[in-house]
């Protein structure tokens, strides 16, 4: 080609042209120019690629449901129903595996023994010591508890580890009724559930036990432990018989280091002196104990008698004219003197 015959106008315009083509190759439009080229290239690859990454079978993620205690939940039907099929499991609640399972509180599952096996289990309360309103009137029956199976070692435990002075017995203890028996201990010393159980109460009472833990268990009776430095279990929770709960304290209305303890029927509390020795560890609790009204006799009286909560202006003499009784017998019957301040807020046993 000759260039001398190429004008100068046409010459410019041509290296203009060919300088728009090369920068264009850099930008978008040169990309898009590349991408239409191998466009076709890059899906069939594409394919490929997701054709070898596919599995056969779609992996299906089967939820478990389980408990703290172990023991499978039966419930979450609806969960169990969105699954596919093939992964659908037996509905438990018409087996027998879940057939003595109960929920007591949310997300607890228990025996169901915890709360059919005595009619007044049917109530299940975390805050009331005594919440069955049961009758007084049957302290005077006989019952018959199997208390564990004999021979069985491991059924019941001492709930201290060592011999300990019993400090303040069951019954009358100047104007109020003792439902238990303290026992003294030191700070920090091991408490331990007398028998199988699950944890009713585990709370703090400032004006009475303290820091306490109240357990149910299978043979009728509940067990009270008072006066804790802290507690080591939570309501709902299953223990075994020996099982630490807790560690002796000095909590609530207490004026120094015991345990109180309680052995309660129905809601009552009887004598723990009739069924546990804690100043020897020689007699044990009995595999089967009758329940009588003899073991209920100072609770019974205590019932007989009345009682006067202190109001703003009492006087023993006003008291006396009220009841129709002497200054003399209500001093008697508290333990205090003519001269001793009447508190108000306090109760006194009139008769």
């Amino acid at each position: 080609m000759n260039l001398n015959r190429i004008s100068k106008p046409t010459f410019i315009y041509t290296v203009l042209f060919l300088c728009v083509i090369l920068c264009s190759s850099n930008v978008s439009y040169g990309q898009g120019f590349f991408r239409k080229i191998f466009k076709g290239k890059d899906k069939k690859a594409n394919t490929e690629l997701v054709q070898e990454n596919t599995p056969s079978e779609v992996a299906v993620i089967v939820p478990t449901f389980s408990l703290e205690n172990g023991i499978e939940d039966c419930q979450h039907q609806e969960e169990l129903a969105s699954l596919p099929e093939a992964y659908q499991r037996i509905n438990l609640n018409e087996t027998e595996q879940c057939e003595n399972v109960v929920e007591i509180l949310d997300g607890k599952f228990v025996d169901a023994t915890y709360l059919t096996g005595f009619d007044y289990y049917s109530s299940w309360d975390n805050w009331n010591v005594n919440p069955y309103n049961i009758s007084s009137k049957v302290l005077k029956d006989s019952v018959d508890l199997h208390l564990y199976e004999e021979g069985d070692s491991l059924a019941w435990a001492f709930p201290l580890d060592e011999k300990r002075k019993v400090t303040s017995k069951y019954g009358f203890r100047r104007w109020r009724f003792h439902h238990g028996i303290d026992v003294k201990l030191a700070v920090g010393d091991t408490l331990r559930s007398m028998f199988d159980g699950v944890v009713r109460i585990a709370k703090y009472n400032r004006r009475g036990y303290g820091y306490y833990v109240m357990i149910r268990h299978k043979n009728g009776l509940e067990t009270l432990y008072g006066h804790m430095s802290r507690y080591l279990v939570r309501p709902g929770q299953e223990v075994k018989a020996g099982e630490v709960i807790g560690l002796g304290g000095n909590t609530g209305r207490s004026t120094g280091p015991h345990l109180h303890f309680e052995i309660r029927y129905q809601g009552y509390a009887f004598n723990p002196e009739d069924m546990i020795d804690f100043a020897n560890h020689e007699i044990i609790p009995p595999s089967d104990f009758t329940l009588t009204a003899k073991n209920y006799e100072l609770l019974i009286e205590s019932k007989k008698n009345v009682y006067h909560r202190i109001r703003s202006g009492d006087s023993l003499w006003k008291i006396s004219r009220r009841y129709g009784t002497s200054i003399t017998k209500i001093c008697r019957l508290n333990g205090m003197s003519k001269r001793t301040t009447l508190r108000v807020g306090r109760t006194i046993r009139v008769r």
